[in-house]
């Protein structure tokens, strides 16, 4: 019998949550579909993979997942092997990325580029959303990364990560000790925000988000953007709005807080020219793959 690669990271993916529905929203699926899946996975095989309530693997499980992991890195290395015999591990390949993308998703791909394609050169440029646009416009990126970041319609675009907004506070503020807000408890503050010259898209699309829920803010333009000084720009009565997992990035003195009400969530993309070079291939091949690896996206 053979099984899917897919369902091998299924069964990584609760073995490493440790819970089917927290397994369910790294896999940006429902849990019902995902534990059907497992249950005929079971069936087939013949034995349990998992103990349920509290879910731990059994001591088959814990031999499926061991072996799985190593079927996927091969898998991976043999995808990376047919590509470098043809000759596609050469060349340079220029990419933007927004401030958003410079903690988390673009170290991780600079790395995952240098152990699987050392010899491509990377000629990287970290900017505001309108400075990329307009270096798109004139020819000087082959590959852009962010959150609503406009792109040519020639261009082609691939989701990367999907995931909720959060509110960031001040270590002072008087809701810095909750677990979880609304938007209502934050009401009469200000959302701080970067002046809307700097990323439009980006500026107008979380602001829409913000507003889809009824609830409207004044908004105060930091002169001095950025997440690096993030802790200068809140005061007590002040919040910001980021992606969830910015939460993790963040300096000593905010509090990174979940919202409990329903936003729309916010993409992260990679987009790039039709028609890529061999250099753009691997990389937009190695996002896609790391996508997967941490969990950011299932396709």
């Amino acid at each position: 019998m053979s099984v899917d690669l897919r369902l091998m990271r299924y069964v990584i993916a609760i073995a490493e949550e440790g819970t089917f529905e927290g397994a369910a929203e790294r896999l940006h699926m429902t849990q019902p579909p995902l534990s059907r899946q497992i249950r005929d996975l079971e069936r087939e095989l013949g034995v349990d993979l998992f103990h349920r309530r509290p879910t731990r693997l059994t001591e088959a499980g814990r031999v499926f997942v061991e072996s799985a992991r190593r079927v996927l890195a091969e898998a991976e290395q043999t995808i990376e092997r047919t590509r470098q015999a043809a000759g596609v591990d050469h060349g340079a390949v220029r990419i933007g990325y927004t401030v958003t993308t410079a903690f988390d998703e673009m170290p991780k791909l600079f790395a995952a580029m240098q152990a699987r394609h050392a010899a491509i050169q990377i000629e990287a440029r970290e900017a505001w959303g309108a400075e990329l646009t307009a270096a798109v416009e004139e020819g000087e990126l082959d590959v852009v990364l962010g959150r609503h970041l406009p792109v040519p319609a020639t261009w082609v675009t691939a989701i990367l990560r999907t995931e909720k907004y959060v509110a960031v506070v001040g270590s002072g503020h008087r809701l810095a000790g909750r677990q979880r807000v609304s938007l209502r408890d934050l009401r009469g503050e200000t959302l701080r925000f970067f002046p809307r010259r700097f990323a439009p898209r980006y500026h107008d699309e979380v602001l829409a988000a913000l507003h889809s829920t009824g609830e409207t803010f004044d908004v105060w333009e930091n002169p001095l953007p950025g997440l690096r000084n993030l802790n200068l720009n809140l005061s007590d009565n002040g919040f910001m709005l980021l992606p969830r997992s910015l939460g993790r990035q963040l300096p000593t003195g905010v509090t990174c807080l979940p919202l409990t009400d329903d936003l729309p969530p916010i993409e992260l993309r990679i987009s790039w020219e039709r028609n890529p070079s061999p250099a753009a291939t691997a990389l937009i091949r190695t996002a896609r793959r790391l996508a997967r690896r941490e969990g950011w996206t299932t396709t």
